[in-house]
């Protein structure tokens, strides 16, 4: 058993640690309500993009392949894997969640390579031998479009040099503060009936955004042009691709932030049981002492009366 002392120094190095996490699960808690928000406010923006997209697509017959090599679908060739993780660990299983769903794509799609945004899955896929072409870190907690543009310009010049024939990206979608979903979801080329399930599943069933679904999906407006549909096109479609990729960041910044927000409050109250178990185990290592020592004392008062 062990001494009264060693246990005593578990139960100060155990509130140690309970006070760190309590810390880091309020800092993550405020973190999350801040990129919850700048997500949720930017689906709007995005699902309107993409359903602009959409419209062109449909709408423009063979202009917007003539505009823009964005929308061209080639067949064969190689696959771009854009993988978002995090920088930073102690997220419970968002990364992991993240690297699981990556490497079970990339086994049925050997010929890929990937473009990783976040430290801890640049390091993952390194250390397993993947070819990571480039990497991206430090994009803020609450991410903003000239942040990501870097990004998305080597995503689209990739595509446009026909370096790669699709382009994916791979992310986790924030649904609440105790459930996100990781998603694998198609960017370039840019195509009508893909764009639409994006849309879906963008937009929630119910909620505060639900009513975006029937405005969004069933968009009727025709758009005018001006100067006209080709430079605007060119001009346009890659800004909204940017803004494709600042959407997938906000989600997953929210989602690491839950993650680590929920990880740390677990790790809060599994460290109180284990205060409330070694108080117990102290008590009881006490008390075995002081009887020990009763007994001593007992035995020993014994002793030197029968002497007398």
């Amino acid at each position: 058993m062990a001494t009264g002392r060693a246990i005593k120094n578990r139960i100060r190095s155990t509130q140690n640690i309970r006070q760190i996490t309590k810390a880091m699960e309020a800092v993550s808690a405020v973190k999350m309500r801040k990129s919850e928000a700048s997500a949720i406010k930017g689906r709007p923006f995005a699902l309107y993009a993409l359903s602009i997209l959409k419209h062109i697509e449909e709408k423009l017959g063979e202009i917007p392949r003539k505009s823009s090599s964005l929308f061209d679908i080639r067949d064969g060739g190689k696959n771009l894997y854009v993988i978002i993780t995090s920088d930073k660990g102690l997220a419970g299983s968002f990364n992991s969640n993240v690297i699981r769903k990556s490497e079970s794509i990339l086994k049925e799609h050997s010929n890929s390579d990937i473009i990783a945004i976040g430290k801890r899955g640049r390091d993952y896929f390194n250390r397993k031998g993947s070819n990571v072409i480039f990497n991206f870190e430090g994009i803020g907690d609450f991410a903003e479009l000239f942040e990501v543009e870097p990004i998305s310009k080597k995503i689209i010049s990739l595509f446009e040099n026909k370096t790669y024939d699709r382009v994916s990206i791979i992310y986790t979608n924030f649904l609440s503060a105790l459930k996100q979903e990781v998603v694998v979801r198609p960017l370039l080329p840019l195509q009508a009936d893909i764009l639409k399930k994006v849309i879906e599943n963008i937009i929630p069933e119910t909620g505060k955004f639900s009513e975006l679904r029937k405005s969004t999906l069933e968009n009727s407006l025709d758009y005018i042009f001006e100067p006209n549909a080709e430079e605007l096109v060119k001009e346009l479609v890659p800004t909204l691709v940017e803004i494709e990729v600042l959407h997938a960041v906000l989600e997953a910044n929210a989602s690491e932030h839950s993650s680590r927000m929920i990880a740390m409050k677990n790790a809060s109250e599994n460290a109180k049981d284990m205060i409330g178990t070694l108080t117990i185990l102290f008590n009881k290592t006490r008390q075995a002492q002081i009887t020990k020592e009763l007994i001593e004392i007992t035995s020993g008062k014994e002793a030197l009366e029968n002497q007398n």
